[in-house]
């Protein structure tokens, strides 16, 4: 692996833990305030190739298996292999619009691409919940609006760990590899639009 890819991937890693920070007594204090959603605009615009998607999928799901079965574990019947299909297939859809939306990288549309990803997992995400087996919510339409009534507190969460933690990511990374010289930088070494 090229150095520009450690970096990476460390800064990957790093931000991953932040799904354990505020969890106390098996329980989150900030719900959904994570950088799970920034690692997905993150990967996709500066990792090449199948990369941009698997690394960052990959480095979810081994965090699902982690919170799943042994911080949550209490929660479920059996070994959980998988997390919800709904986020990881939110995350991948994150990622692919985070590629189109920060081809010209900058800092205004990196607080866009969070905006759109907290919409995109809250609306994917809320329905995925309506449509399970398990769900609480009748399968009408009132059920599907308190399923995305529930959800609004963790959609607030969802976003504000997406700017904090996506400007964190990007940041850092900037300001990495603005001293490093085998690193070109992303958002700083192009005129901003």
């Amino acid at each position: 692996m090229k150095k520009k890819e450690i970096l990476i991937v460390m800064l990957i890693l790093v931000a991953m833990s932040t799904r354990f920070l505020f969890i106390v007594d098996g329980e989150s204090l900030l719900p959904n305030f994570t950088a799970v959603g920034a690692i997905a605009i993150f990967g996709a615009c500066y990792l090449k190739g199948f990369k941009k998607w698997i690394i960052p999928l990959a480095v979810l799901w081994i965090s699902d298996l982690i919170l799943n079965n042994i911080i949550y574990g209490a929660y479920y019947e059996h070994f959980q292999v998988l997390g919800s299909m709904w986020v990881y297939g939110s995350f991948l859809l994150i990622g692919l619009v985070a590629f189109r939306m920060m081809q010209k990288a900058n800092w205004t549309r990196l607080a866009l691409t969070s905006l759109t990803a907290a919409v995109l997992f809250f609306l994917i995400t809320n329905f995925g919940v309506w449509v399970s087996a398990t769900s609480p919510y009748s399968k009408d339409l009132s059920g599907l609006v308190q399923s995305y009534v529930a959800g609004i507190p963790f959609f607030r969460n969802t976003l504000l760990g997406n700017l904090f933690f996506g400007f964190a990511l990007f940041g850092s990374y900037e300001m990495l590899a603005s001293r490093i010289k085998e690193i070109e930088p992303l958002i700083l070494s192009k005129k901003t639009a």
